[in-house]
């Protein structure tokens, strides 16, 4: 697969690199996604720190792993990765492997992935969320990576995978998404393009107060807020998208 991300962060002066994190791993037809969970900076902590070590160390257990085995297990790299991060925080994570004609994934929180065939979204993973906006966590005193979910999806040529944070799945729909993917395939366009205009446009409904979002649907279905209340989630957003070759 062919492979670019796309990242903005919140402009925070304190928190300049946002608490987002990615890698990419051509050599092993990898991805992984983190995100820090913000509450612990009410204790001082930039949660971002661990999202980024966390996926420094997940790249260098997937090089280890292809190097010794042959292969990546999403779930053993995140295991390893967990073990090795020492920074304070806590994390939601979502690593991704392309293995011939089919997927393999694992995810933890409410970071995630897409697949999407013909311009349609046939794949989504779930978000894993203890409450509203409370996603399953890796880090000090949290989750563990026994809690994670496992995937296996099929895929063929042409599909697109796209894999996100909750900046992402939180301010535009599966079907929006998929649009954006059918018309930078048609127009040939490169999956760092696709990566750019879908965290943009992720970005922009982020900051608006009349639209409708997956966010604001998700809490309107738990009573949070009044219906038709309209409204983006102001997140950092990241994006990978890698096209299936």
């Amino acid at each position: 697969m062919e492979a670019a991300s796309s990242y903005i962060p919140k402009d925070n002066e304190e928190k300049p690199l946002g608490e987002d994190a990615c890698f990419i791993c051509e050599e092993t037809q990898t991805i992984g996604v983190a995100d820090g969970v913000g509450s612990w900076g009410k204790k001082g902590i930039d949660a971002g720190e661990y999202a980024r070590e966390l996926m420094n160390n997940a790249s260098f257990s997937v090089l280890e792993q292809a190097e010794e085995e042959g292969s990546v297990c999403p779930l053993q790299v995140l295991h390893e990765a967990y073990w090795m991060t020492k920074a304070k925080g806590s994390s939601t994570a979502c690593i991704v492997t392309l293995k011939e004609d089919f997927l393999h994934a694992v995810n933890i929180g409410d970071s995630g992935f897409l697949v999407i065939k013909k311009g349609k979204a046939v794949f989504q993973s779930p978000a894993m969320q203890k409450r509203f906006n409370c996603p399953y966590q890796l880090g000090n005193e949290r989750d563990t990576p026994d809690s994670a979910q496992e995937f296996k999806v099929d895929v063929e040529h042409d599909d697109v995978l796209v894999v996100g944070t909750d900046g992402l799945f939180d301010n535009l729909f599966p079907h929006q998404i998929g649009s954006i993917v059918h018309n930078c395939v048609e127009g040939k366009l490169s999956p760092k393009m696709m990566a750019s205009l879908i965290a943009e446009l992720a970005w922009y409904h982020s900051l608006q107060k009349d639209r409708s979002t997956p966010y604001t649907k998700s809490a309107m279905e738990v009573g949070l807020v009044q219906e038709n209340y309209l409204g983006g989630k102001y997140d950092d957003v990241t994006v990978a998208v890698a096209k299936i070759v």
